[in-house]
């Protein structure tokens, strides 16, 4: 197990502190101006929260997805440590009732796979447009040995399930028993009206079926490290019961900033989003590079143009002190593109572009080193 290539750049910048650095890498949105929070006191830090999450905090998750159409009781959800911390205790429990496949739709983020893999389970990675294909899947064999793994709106590229897609994959995961989770930490951006921001309210029957969410991409909040699983009550019951015993619960403090969060909402970011969708769109188009629009989530996934886009991402720091996201960071690794935050300060995400195209376009015109 090693640092995946964004995080070996990150730590090149990191090591060299004195350096300029800018950061186009993350796909966090930032806010326009830090929201205004209430400031939480020692009574806070001089305790722990209930293994399962805060009352305040469950009771604002509960009202957020009710909004979306998903009427569940607080004891159909579990705060984590974000997403990743979510993922790797179903993964965990699911291996140890024997649970072996794990199917994901891809390209699927590294870390992603690398965690499925280290739970012990044996991973198969689809491309988006192959899972949700006409063969879908029956042709796979899944059966309750099978893990299927769908992140919508979809990193990198920005696809989303339909609500057609999205009950035909729910009745599928009924009539063959895989368990199914459902990643929707970007479902604050959804673009399409044809994308389904919420395919949790499809749910009929919960067994088998979970759904992850965080704080860090739908909020802008990375560094609380919170995030929430929906499931089937008992599931739930015995996920709290390894969470306790794992990591006893999530930080008190943070999950009170977390629920003051979820009360304020994330306007501001979804209004950002946008307009940096716009942004690259405009881009995209003046400077003649290929990309698909991405009906959802908080970055596009762009084909620079050049023959690998390591050694454009190489450039980009060595002669501008600026950091991206490449195909590299995907399972299976993708030689051809750049994943761009539309989340980003509009004048740095611009500046970063015309970077971008400056140095793609010295790429494509030096020889061919064969």
């Amino acid at each position: 197990m090693s640092l995946t290539p964004l995080g070996r750049r990150l730590a090149r910048a990191a090591a060299a502190p004195h350096e300029p650095w800018e950061i186009l890498a993350e796909n966090v949105p930032v806010w326009p101006e830090p929201p205004s929070l209430p400031t939480a006191g020692w009574e806070l830090d001089g305790q722990y929260a209930p293994s399962q999450g805060t009352d305040e905090l469950l009771e604002a998750l509960r009202l957020r997805q009710l909004e979306q159409g998903v009427d569940l009781g607080t004891d159909s959800l579990l705060v984590t440590n974000g997403a990743f911390d979510g993922l790797g205790l179903i993964a965990r429990r699911l291996v140890a009732k024997g649970v072996r496949r794990a199917v994901c739709s891809g390209p699927v983020l590294l870390s992603v796979a690398d965690l499925l893999s280290s739970a012990g389970l044996d991973l198969h990675v689809l491309d988006w447009t192959a899972l949700f294909g006409e063969s879908r899947w029956d042709a796979l064999g899944l059966g309750p040995g099978d893990l299927l793994y769908v992140n919508s709106p979809h990193n990198p590229t920005g696809a989303c399930l339909d609500r057609a897609t999205a009950s035909d994959l729910l009745a599928a995961q009924r009539r063959l028993g895989f368990r199914l989770v459902l990643d929707l930490v970007y479902d604050s951006f959804v673009q399409d009206p044809a994308g389904l921001a919420a395919p949790l309210a499809l749910v009929e029957d919960w067994r088998g079926v979970y759904g992850l969410n965080s704080f860090s991409k739908n909020y802008g909040a990375p560094g609380l490290r919170v995030g929430w699983l929906t499931a089937d009550p008992p599931e739930v019951a015995e996920l709290t019961a390894r969470m306790e015993w794992e990591r006893i619960a999530v930080s008190t403090r943070a999950q009170n900033q977390a629920a003051q969060l979820c009360k304020l909402g994330n306007r501001p970011l979804t209004e950002r989003v946008r307009a940096g969708h716009r942004l690259v769109l405009d881009w995209a188009r003046a400077n003649d590079v290929r990309l698909s629009p991405p009906q959802g989530g908080t970055h596009v996934w762009v084909d620079p143009g050049v023959a690998d886009t390591e050694a454009l991402a190489d450039a980009l720091m060595a002669e501008h002190r600026l950091v991206v996201t490449t195909g590299a960071n995907y399972h299976p690794a993708d030689p051809g593109h750049l994943r761009v935050p539309t989340g980003a300060d509009p004048d740095f995400l611009a500046r970063s572009l015309e970077t971008i195209s400056a140095v793609s376009r010295r790429l494509r015109r030096l020889p061919d080193s064969g």
